[in-house]
């Protein structure tokens, strides 16, 4: 998406898409609400990573604030169904991959459908777990897990995804009382094996998101109640394009938390943003949404074959990315946004709220003598909308008089995620008058992809 601070009009960055026009009441920033420290929550990478820990140089992964990372050797030898040889490849690339994410700080989450083989590339010989009442293979698969994560020192920062998207057929294919058989067996082995202080486990990792039309998160949640197998992270994922948001899926969670007398833990959105968002518009608007509700956030993967495990989720690419060992890595727009948001984004944190129709969001801080607020419009809505900037004297400014506001531009290239960017675009300073301790702002949104950020020195 693209959106502009002035009156530019630039020509749709695709002319044959078919954009959604809004006009409306935008967020709103409220200076005097000090939510924080950041922790760039949003800066995680669903695969992405080669096997070769030093193919991607380690200044382009730290530069987007790599800090999670969550992978288990998908379409890499087979998994466990297949047998032990192909399960130990799949083993040795999620290894290889929890040791880089390791060596840049972040947290690894180790998901076990893919380990066991079930990646949507299984054929009708690899059985699921406890199929026609047989556990005696997934009870081996636990003990191969646990041994392994043992032998290899993985324990710290680790994070079990006891299984993903059973409601998405590819993933499972069963029912959902197999699905919390395998839930319960699977969490007491693993807790027998790590308490939440050495390795957390998570879950239910579903494809839908949480509401009472959900059968299955209520049926989990009533399940792991009774069961007591509640996990360390509540997970499921915003892929659902336009009829996903934050705010409905956190009130939806928050509501069968409460009826089923389940506590509140760290929520971990672990795929996020569907292809077409994963641009500087769609990855600012998640970013703002994930912050909004301290909300752990890891950018889905809609790459295959060996891309899958490379360009850091659609982050970087290459001269020639379509060959898995080739290298001279570049960033490109979206990689922009999100080196902006990990690296000039300090200080404290500021509430924000979306806007009225819910396609317009802003993460703002202040640090450093200055307030920046990163905007994007939800891919593909364009439209007008104005931003209000409020308790401007909560930063030492006065209730009126003029500011000088800095326009930065996160565009893409002609492929958009393909093409290098090296960085944003400096639109200068405009002044802007203003009274009552507010200042309202117009936001053109004329394209899907590009976004900006607005940035103003503050009060001594």
């Amino acid at each position: 998406m693209y959106s502009a601070l002035s009156l530019l009009t630039l020509a749709p960055a695709f002319a044959a898409t078919i954009l959604l026009p809004r006009e409306g009441a935008g967020p709103t920033i409220n200076f005097g609400n000090n939510t924080g420290t950041p922790k760039h929550l949003a800066s995680g990478i669903l695969y992405g990573l080669p096997d070769n820990q030093q193919q991607i140089p380690s200044a382009l992964l730290d530069g987007f604030g790599f800090n999670y990372g969550r992978a288990a050797g998908a379409q890499v030898g087979g998994g466990w169904c297949y047998g032990q040889a192909p399960y130990e490849q799949r083993f040795a690339s999620a290894l290889s991959n929890y040791q880089l994410t390791r060596a840049h700080g972040g947290s690894f989450v180790l998901m076990l459908h893919d380990l066991w083989g079930f990646d949507t590339t299984q054929n009708s010989s690899c059985a699921g777990p406890g199929d026609n009442g047989d556990w005696a293979s997934y009870d081996k698969f636990l003990n191969a897990v646990i041994a392994d994560i043992n032998k290899y020192k993985m324990q710290s920062n680790l994070i079990i995804d006891i299984w993903n998207e059973s409601d998405n057929a590819p993933f499972w294919g069963r029912s959902i009382d197999q699905w919390l058989a395998m839930w319960g067996r699977g969490y007491y082995r693993l807790r027998a094996a790590y308490n939440s202080g050495t390795v957390q486990l998570s879950g239910p990792t579903t494809a839908g998101q949480p509401n009472f039309n959900n059968d299955w998160f209520t049926s989990w949640a009533s399940y792991v109640k009774k069961n007591n197998s509640i996990p360390d992270q509540y997970v499921w994922h915003e892929e659902s394009g336009d009829s996903s948001s934050m705010s409905s899926s956190y009130d939806g969670l928050v509501a069968i938390l409460k009826q089923n007398k389940l506590p509140l833990k760290t929520v971990n959105i672990n795929e996020y943003a569907v292809f077409d968002e994963q641009v500087p518009a769609g990855s600012a608007f998640w970013i703002s949404q994930l912050e909004r509700y301290n909300a752990i956030g890891i950018r889905g993967n809609w790459l295959g074959g060996t891309q899958l495990h490379d360009l850091a989720a659609s982050l970087l690419s290459k001269p020639n990315p379509n060959e898995y060992a080739s290298t001279g890595y570049f960033p490109n727009g979206d990689y922009q946004v999100y080196r902006y948001y990990s690296q000039n984004m300090t200080g404290n944190r500021v509430g924000t709220s979306v806007s009225v129709d819910g396609k317009f969001d802003a993460y703002a801080t202040v640090g450093g003598r200055f307030a920046k607020v990163l905007m994007g419009v939800r891919p593909p809505t364009t439209g007008t909308y104005t931003v209000t900037l409020n308790n401007l004297t909560a930063l030492g400014l006065a209730a009126s008089g003029n500011l000088n506001v800095q326009t930065w531009k996160f565009p893409v290239g002609n492929d958009v995620h393909y093409s290098e960017v090296d960085g944003p675009t400096d639109l200068g300073n405009i002044g802007h008058s203003y009274s009552g301790n507010t200042l309202s702002l117009p936001y053109f949104q004329t394209d899907r992809t590009t976004t900006y950020a607005w940035e103003f020195a503050v009060g001594k």
